[in-house]
């Protein structure tokens, strides 16, 4: 009977273990952005954001936008615009100055009402570029719910079995 309550909390402590590793600072449905050039700037947004501002087939604006420059905490007005328009992605009034650069692409789908970021690396104009990644666990989450498992399968390799020997007279 003890061995099934420790299996069965063993189990619990797995399932719980798996769901926190799940559980990094960029959710799913965020996207990281980290821009990298003469200072490195991060900041998340979700996939598909709500615009503060909509010019029809040119661009869109986020303000408000909370990230880091240089590991210092920084508040930015994004903006975002369509390939042909005269930028791409911009700092507007921000902590870092105005900086408009360009990819020659767009860096989302869909229209600027109801934008969707696409995922990868984009160069911007010269020695800028951003990196757009989705959310994925921590590294220490990550360790957390191997160890759990490994300690596991240690409990079950490393259970006794009898072996009961007898000789006929």
């Amino acid at each position: 009977m003890s061995r099934r309550i420790f299996w069965a909390a063993s189990c619990a402590a797995a399932a719980l273990s798996a769901t926190q590793a799940f559980a990094a600072p960029v959710q799913p449905g965020n996207y990281k952005f980290t821009v990298s050039g003469a200072q490195t700037i991060s900041f998340v947004l979700p996939v598909s954001p709500t615009p503060s501002d909509v010019e029809a087939g040119d661009y869109f604006r986020i303000n408000g936008v909370s990230g880091t420059v240089d590991s210092l905490p920084a508040v930015f007005d994004l903006g975002f615009g369509s390939s042909t328009y005269f930028f791409n992605f911009g700092f507007l009034n921000s902590t870092v100055g105005t900086d408009l650069l360009t990819t020659g692409s767009s860096l989302y789908t869909g229209t600027e009402a109801a934008p969707t970021f696409l995922t990868g690396t984009f160069a911007l104009t010269p020695g800028y570029s951003v990196t757009i990644t989705s959310g994925v666990p921590e590294p220490a989450c990550w360790a957390m719910l191997l160890t759990g498992f490994g300690l596991m399968g240690a409990f079950v390799r490393r259970r006794k079995t009898t072996v009961r020997v007898s000789y006929s007279r």
